[in-house]
């Protein structure tokens, strides 16, 4: 028994986001050390009290919790106030909260504050710089000890094949997920990683556009209005789709919030691509002067920009969207027209907002 219980520690404090797990009584029977931190005390002076005494009154994570323990599932809360003298500033907290198989439940914080105070310790840095140093960060200090984790929670799982494997699969789905965030935040640990190769950028734009139409779960019409002269750019594919699938799904996001309040309305999507004059830029490689005549913009006919979010909707970590998590797609957008050596801007009113990118062709990198 001892040796299970050692077994969950290790597991446990090997996990870099505080876990607590209480009784059936709401006792704390079990914290990792993100844990202890996380409460502004030790497992000494924690375990055996009632987390009650650890949230502010009338919490919502108190009615999850009973929730949880009347159904038997997990459940999960987003953005969560948990300030209260005794462990501090706590104003955006997600937790989730799972039924163990002897009762018991598992509680996970994740503390979103930590986005906001990291982005202001940086704030002296450019905000490519402090990606790129938060995504090398993740690289090494988070992704390579969620292997270790995952591969533990297949040990108990073969270990002890008599206990429910409802947390190890949990574990292992949870591990999974993380990665896949983290994968999507490397692009910004090295700048012009990717191969750039010559393409025809309305290859790339309707590809884009199939893959949107898949995902989506409303009606978008997209119209195109290609100048067949322009000629190739030296880009990367996948990147550009990427580029492209951002905005165009924020743009549904906005077609969705203005169709709210008219139910009959058509949400439209423009792609336009021109070849003009263009913005003379320097190289951030090497110095060099060039021209970015090859226009593309995306527009919609949804709900606009918040003029609160306008002058920040580049920065990591920043969206107007409730249901979003990482607030990472239009960085991710500027970090890659920046590793094309290009230009982005946009116009935004409540009937829709315009997005204008300038590239250089292939013949002028």
């Amino acid at each position: 028994m001892k040796q299970n219980i050692d077994t969950i520690d290790q597991i446990m404090n090997s996990m870099t986001f505080p876990v607590i797990i209480i009784d059936l009584e709401n006792k704390i029977s079990i914290i990792n050390i993100a844990g202890e931190n996380f409460l502004k005390s030790s497992s000494k002076m924690i375990i055996g009290n009632t987390i009650e005494n650890y949230l502010p009154f009338s919490s919502p994570l108190l009615d999850l919790i009973k929730k949880c323990k009347k159904e038997g599932v997990g459940f999960n809360e987003y953005g969560l106030d948990l300030s209260n003298p005794r462990i501090g500033i706590k104003k955006d907290v997600d937790a989730q909260v799972t039924s163990l198989p002897d009762g018991s439940l598992m509680i996970i914080f994740i503390d979103n504050g930590f986005e906001r105070n990291f982005l202001t310790r940086s704030n002296s840095n450019k905000t490519g710089d402090t990606l790129s140093y938060f995504a090398s960060m993740l690289s090494h200090e988070v992704k390579n000890p969620l292997s270790g984790i995952r591969g533990a929670a297949q040990l108990i799982e073969r270990q002890y094949p008599q206990i429910n494997n409802k947390l190890t699969v949990l574990i292992c789905n949870e591990v999974d997920r993380i990665k896949r965030l983290i994968e999507n935040i490397e692009i910004f640990d090295t700048p012009n990683s990717f191969d750039l190769k010559p393409l025809n950028v309305h290859s790339v734009l309707r590809h884009t556009s199939d893959v949107l139409k898949n995902s989506q779960d409303i009606e978008i019409e997209i119209k195109e209005y290609f100048d067949p002269s322009i000629p190739d750019i030296l880009g990367n594919r996948d990147q550009l789709i990427q580029l492209f699938l951002n905005l165009m799904t924020n743009s549904c996001d906005a077609i969705k919030e203005k169709n709210k309040k008219n139910k009959s309305a058509i949400g439209v999507i423009s792609l336009f691509t021109s070849f003009k004059h263009g913005p003379i830029i320097k190289k951030k490689s090497s110095g060099e002067r060039i021209n970015l005549p090859i226009e593309i913009r995306v527009s919609d006919n949804g709900s606009g920009i918040n003029e609160s979010y306008k002058n920040k909707i580049f920065e990591p970590f920043v969206s107007s969207k409730k249901s979003s998590k990482g607030g990472l797609g239009l960085a991710m957008v500027r970090k890659i027209i920046d590793d094309h050596d290009g230009l982005i801007s946009f116009d935004s009113s409540p009937s829709g907002t315009t997005f204008l990118i300038n590239l250089p062709t292939e013949s002028l990198k």
